[in-house]
C-alpha cells in the first residue's frame, strides 16, 4: 500500500547537506510519507549518506542525468496520490506537511500548493524570507505565477493526477526546468499559496545553478518559457500577453548577454525577438542599435555607461550592460 505523500529527493554531489535535508523531513509532524532520493552519479560520499537511511528511504542510484530526469526518475518509482519536492541542499520545517496536504485532500480542483521560504546565504547568520507581491489565491494564478516566479520548489506539493495531466519534469532543460512545469501546472490547475515560511533554501557555493555557465541558465530561460507557450494552447489572452512579456524580458536578457560578450550577430536575434514580442521594449531596441556599431565604439560606450566615479573607461567593467 502506498503511503499518502510521495517526498522526492535528488541527490548530486550534496555529502554535506543531504542527512540535514533528510532529517528535517523525518522531523515532519505529518507521517504518512514515504521518501524517494535518487543519486544523480554524485562522485562524493553521497551514496554512504543515502546508504545510512536504507531502512526509512527507497533510493536508486544512476548515472549523471541532471535534476528533471532525476526527479521524473523517483516519480516514476513512487506511486502516492500527492508528491513534495526537496532539494537536498535545502530543508523544510516541521510542519509543512501537515499545513499542506489538507488543502489538496479538502479541495480536489487544487494541482499544486506552495508557500513562502526562508533563503539562507552561505556564511550569513541571518535567513530572509523570499517574499512576493500580493498573491491571490486560491485560484488560476498563471499570470502571478509568470510575473512574479512565487512557486519555489523546496515548498511544492503536487497532486499526482496533475503530473499525469501536464507531464513530468522536461529533460531537455538543464535549468528552469521546476519554472517550465509550475507554468504547465499554473495552465490548467487552480493553485493554492500559503503565506507562511514552511521550507529553507540554502544558497551556497558549487549547487548546481551556480555552476552552470551564465549563457547555458539564460538559454535554457528561454526554452523554458517557449516550451511552455507551445504546449498550454488553453491560455486566455491575459495569460498569454503575460507570458510574451516574459518572453521578451528573459530573450533580452539573452541578448544583451551576447551583446556584451561581443557576440553581435547572435544578440541582434535575441534582442529583435524581445521587439517581436514587446515592440514598446526601448532598452532592447537601444542595445539593437548599439549592436551595429563598430567595436571599438561599442567598448567605449560601454566604458562609460559602467564607469565608476574616478575610473577611467578602459579599467571599468562592459558586461554590465547585461545586467537588466
Amino acid at each position: 500500500m502506498h503511503s499518502e505523500v510521495s517526498v522526492i529527493v535528488p541527490c548530486y554531489n550534496v555529502e554535506r547537506y543531504l542527512k540535514r535535508a533528510l532529517d528535517s523531513v523525518f522531523a515532519q509532524t505529518y507521517n504518512n510519507f514515504r521518501v524517494y532520493p535518487v543519486d544523480d552519479g554524485s562522485t562524493d560520499g553521497t551514496l554512504r549518506v543515502l546508504e545510512t537511511y536504507a531502512d526509512r528511504c527507497c533510493f536508486v542510484s544512476q548515472p549523471h542525468a541532471g535534476p528533471a530526469a532525476v526527479r521524473n526518475r523517483a516519480i516514476q518509482m513512487s506511486g502516492s496520490p500527492f508528491v513534495a519536492f526537496l532539494d537536498a541542499d535545502d530543508e523544510w520545517l516541521p510542519e509543512k506537511l501537515e499545513r499542506q496536504i489538507p488543502l489538496l485532500k479538502q479541495d480536489p480542483t487544487l494541482g499544486l500548493v506552495c508557500s513562502l521560504c526562508a533563503i539562507h546565504e552561505a556564511g550569513s547568520d541571518t535567513s530572509p524570507t523570499f517574499t512576493t507581491g500580493d498573491v491571490p489565491g486560491p485560484g488560476r494564478l498563471f499570470e502571478q505565477s509568470v510575473r512574479e516566479g512565487f512557486v519555489h520548489t523546496p515548498t511544492v506539493v503536487v497532486r499526482r493526477r496533475c503530473l499525469d495531466d501536464v507531464g513530468l519534469f522536461n529533460e531537455s532543460l538543464a535549468v528552469s526546468e521546476d519554472r517550465n512545469l509550475w507554468l504547465r501546472i499554473a495552465a490548467r490547475w487552480r493553485i493554492a499559496f500559503l503565506p507562511e515560511v514552511l521550507a529553507i533554501v540554502h544558497k551556497r557555493p558549487g549547487s548546481l545553478s551556480v555552476s552552470i555557465p551564465v549563457e547555458e541558465r539564460l538559454r535554457n530561460g528561454v526554452a523554458a518559457l517557449e516550451h511552455v507557450e507551445s504546449s498550454c494552447p488553453e491560455l486566455s489572452a491575459a495569460e498569454a500577453r503575460a507570458l510574451r512579456m516574459a518572453l521578451a524580458e528573459r530573450l533580452y536578457c539573452y541578448g544583451s548577454f551576447l551583446l556584451s560578450s561581443g557576440v553581435k550577430e547572435a544578440s541582434r536575434g535575441k534582442l529583435a525577438s524581445t521587439l517581436t514580442l514587446q515592440p514598446t521594449h526601448w532598452r532592447a531596441f537601444a542595445k539593437l542599435v548599439l549592436s551595429f556599431l563598430p567595436t571599438q565604439a561599442y567598448d567605449f560606450l560601454a566604458a562609460l555607461k559602467t564607469k565608476p566615479a574616478g575610473v577611467s573607461p578602459s579599467k571599468s567593467n562592459p558586461t554590465m550592460l547585461a545586467e537588466k
